[in-house]
């Protein structure tokens, strides 16, 4: 298993996250977060939930109910949302995109690192329009599943 660099989080002490930092963009420093569940179901099923347009990850229940079904929990906060807002970006601020896939990739690497082969991607709204448009070399190396 890939070693750990995830930090207490917002939700309690059931959650962690991992800030991961991103190529800088027109309002300068970016970062998205990767948010999992401290005690994991064990295997290689997981899930990443991707939230909606002016949402964040919050939905503690959906996550414990995931892992009581056998599943690893991981939830993305995208950039300019929620533990990813940064003071001097406009939240929500996104011209394009794509410019999520870079944060859609590091996550899916993060998980597969973490022994993640079999991954449902799990979207709300903004979320799910993602997966249409989610580049297959993000998904190369594990069998995955849309869930909208």
């Amino acid at each position: 298993m890939a070693e750990s660099h995830y930090q207490p989080d917002v939700l309690g002490s059931e959650f962690e996250q991992q800030v991961i930092q991103q190529p800088a963009d027109y309002e300068g420093a970016v970062v998205c977060t990767l948010v999992r569940l401290r005690e994991q179901a064990p295997g290689p099923r997981a899930v990443l939930y991707v939230h909606g347009f002016t949402d964040y990850f919050f939905q503690r229940d959906m996550a414990l109910e995931y892992r009581r079904h056998g599943f690893r929990f991981y939830a993305l906060d995208l950039r300019k949302y929620g533990r990813s807002w940064l003071a001097h970006q406009a939240p929500n601020n996104v011209r394009d995109l794509q410019e999520y896939f870079p944060d859609l990739d590091a996550a899916l690497a993060r998980m597969q690192a973490e022994g993640c082969t079999a991954i449902v991607l799990n979207g709300h709204s903004t979320g799910a329009l993602l997966r249409l448009f989610t580049p297959r070399k993000a998904l190369s190396g594990s069998s995955w599943r849309p869930c909208f």
